[in-house]
Parts: C-alpha cells; structure tokens; sequence
C-alpha cells in the first residue's frame, strides 16, 4: 500500500510539473514571456514572426538543431546545382520505390 502512496504522490507531482511546463510553452508560443511570481504578466518582447516562435519553442525543447557546417555545405552545393539537375534528381528520388516500403522497415526497426 505504501509503495502506491509513494507512486501515486510521485504522478502528482509530475503531472504539476508537466502542467507548470505546458503553460509555459503556451505562453511561449502566444509570444509571451513567463508569468513572473508576483502573478503579473511580463510584456511581451520584440515581436517575432509565428515561424520564428515556434522555432524557438523547438529549439528549446531540444527537437530542433542547427545544421552542421557539413549539412550547409551539402546545401550550398545543392542550392548552386542548376534548376535542370536539380529537377532530374528530384524525378529519381520520386521513381524510387521500395519493397517493403520504409515506413514498414522503420516500423520493424522500431519493434
């Protein structure tokens, strides 16, 4: 009994914690800066474009990254490529098909 007390008091205070964190995200995304202890509201800062919020809200939670000197290489250079290569890769990577198809591989790799 006392071991589901103890798991029970830990998922309380865990499911605070995850509230307290998706307010804060809320506000992150409506461009609002964390309520301050005191109760009020801090003004929001420079105001930032929808991309740009949610971007950062991204960042912080770790699921965004920047890219790596080599990964904007690769872009540079694909960027440079002429509109023509570009358009003939493209119709490749299309065409391409797989048996089984990936999403049942990532799944079987999953399991």
């Amino acid at each position: 009994m006392a071991t589901t007390r103890e798991h029970l008091a830990k998922m309380q205070k865990e499911n605070r914690r995850l509230k307290t964190e998706n307010a804060k995200l809320r506000r992150e995304l409506r461009g609002q800066k964390p309520a301050r202890k005191n109760g009020g509201r801090a003004a929001p800062s420079r105001p930032i474009s929808e991309r740009g919020r949610v971007r950062e809200i991204l960042r912080k939670a770790g699921i965004l990254a920047e890219l790596t000197p080599s990964e904007k290489l690769r872009a540079a250079r694909w960027r440079a490529l002429p509109e023509e290569k570009k358009q003939e890769v493209m119709r490749t990577l299309e065409s391409t098909h797989f048996d089984p198809p990936l999403s049942e591989t990532i799944i079987q790799d999953r399991g």
